[in-house]
């Protein structure tokens, strides 16, 4: 299918600043939700095309495409787009934490134990039960 190449540069744009893309499987549908310009049909088959190359991962599921950039498919879209080495898609760049206030690290907390009671699990009686382990048979 031809793609005018306005639009490829705009889904290839879109997806390489993204890092993932979500497609509705909808042929008819006259454009994307996110992407101007590009109908969604041609958003379809560039995405059939880019899983192809392998250049994507694709999930389906209820009737929408999951698109994940695969390493190969930077490049490839860093290549294509003329893009610098250091720029990267939103899903991999680290960003800083940032912890709500009154919120203390795990390592200032005081150690307690994972279950109610002094640890040594006083709910369960001394004598055992019957069957394996029961008490005095």
């Amino acid at each position: 299918m031809f793609i005018p190449k306005a639009n490829r540069i705009a889904v290839f744009s879109y997806l390489f600043k993204e890092g993932v893309m979500v497609v509705k499987k909808d042929p008819m549908q006259a454009n994307h939700e996110e992407i101007e310009g590009a109908t969604n049909l041609e958003i379809m088959n560039l995405v059939k095309s880019l899983a192809s190359k392998e250049y994507i991962r694709v999930t389906f599921n209820w009737q929408y495409y999951y698109c994940y950039l695969t390493e190969s498919g930077i490049e490839y879209l860093r290549t294509y787009l003329a893009l610098p080495a250091e720029v990267l898609p939103a899903t991999h760049r680290k960003r800083e934490t940032v912890r709500p206030e009154g919120r203390d690290r795990e390592s200032d907390r005081p150690e307690r134990p994972a279950f109610r009671g002094s640890g040594d699990r006083e709910y369960r009686s001394r004598g055992g039960g019957f069957g394996r382990g029961g008490g005095d048979a």
